[in-house]
C-alpha cells in the first residue's frame, strides 16, 4: 500500500514488524502525490507490479494495472472506491481475502456515503486523523495551505475522523488512526479526541507513527 518512504526504511520498518518483503509483487497506490510515491521507483526496479487508478497511473507517467472496480491480486479481491482528495483520480481500498475485510482511507477531506459504504461491511479500517483544527489554524502554516487542509478535498480532522467510525457502525472492530500531521496534531490529542466521539463503541483504536511501524493488527 503506497510507498511513500525510501526502500532502505520501508525494508526496515518492516522487520521491525516481524515482516519480510522476499518475494514482494505488488505495490497499490491510492494516488500521485509525493509522500505516497516517492519511494516507488526502487519498488519497480525490483520488478514490483503497480496497481492504481488510471487517472494516478497517467499523472506519475508510468505503465501498471489500472485498478478496475474489482480486481483480484494474489487471491485478494480488491475494492477502489473514490475519495475526495486534491489528486488525479484519489482512490481508498477495501480488500478482502479468506473472510476478512479490511478498509483503507488515508487522504480525505470529507467522509462521503460512498465511503461510508464502502468502509461498512470491514472488521479493520485504516482512517486518516490528520488534524486538531485549532492546532492547524494557530500553527506555522500559511493560509492558502490551511485553507487546503481544511477544505472539501484535504484532510479529516480528529473529529471528523470520530464521526466517521461512529457512522461506519458496530460491524467494525478495528481502527488504525493514520496520517498523522506532525505539525497540526499529536498522537494523544488524535487518540483522545476519536476515542471521546466514539465513546460506547465498542471496539479498538490504534495509532500509526511517522517513524515507526504500527502495532501488528490481525484482520
Amino acid at each position: 500500500m503506497d510507498a511513500g518512504l525510501p526502500w532502505r526504511e520501508i525494508e526496515a520498518r518492516s522487520a521491525r514488524a516481524g515482516m519480510s518483503l522476499a518475494g514482494l509483487k505488488w505495490v497499490l497506490l491510492t494516488h500521485e502525490h509525493a509522500d505516497h510515491v516517492r519511494g516507488l521507483d526502487p519498488l519497480l526496479r525490483r520488478g514490483v507490479r503497480v496497481a492504481a487508478s488510471p487517472g494516478t497511473l497517467r499523472a506519475l507517467g508510468i505503465e501498471g494495472t489500472a485498478l478496475e472496480p474489482e480486481i483480484e491480486l494474489e487471491g485478494i479481491r480488491v475494492f477502489p472506491f473514490p475519495i475526495p482528495h486534491d489528486a488525479r483520480e484519489p482512490v481508498g481500498l477495501r480488500l478482502e481475502a479468506n473472510g476478512s475485510r479490511i478498509g483503507i482511507a488515508t487522504d480525505l477531506g470529507q467522509v462521503t456515503d460512498t465511503v461510508l459504504s464502502a468502509l461498512s461491511t470491514c472488521q479493520t479500517v485504516a482512517l486518516e486523523a490528520n488534524h486538531d483544527v485549532p492546532l492547524l489554524l494557530a500553527g506555522p502554516y500559511p493560509w492558502p495551505l490551511k485553507l487546503r487542509i481544511l477544505g472539501p478535498e484535504g484532510h479529516l480532522a480528529n473529529e471528523e475522523t470520530g464521526r466517521a467510525i461512529h457512522l461506519v457502525g458496530s460491524g467494525l472492530d478495528q481502527v488504525l488512526l493514520a496520517h498523522l500531521s506532525a505539525e497540526n496534531n499529536t498522537p494523544a490529542l488524535a487518540l483522545e479526541t476519536v476515542a471521546r466521539a466514539v465513546d460506547g463503541w465498542g471496539g479498538r483504536l490504534y495509532l500509526t507513527y511517522p517513524d515507526r511501524p504500527s502495532a501488528v493488527v490481525g484482520a
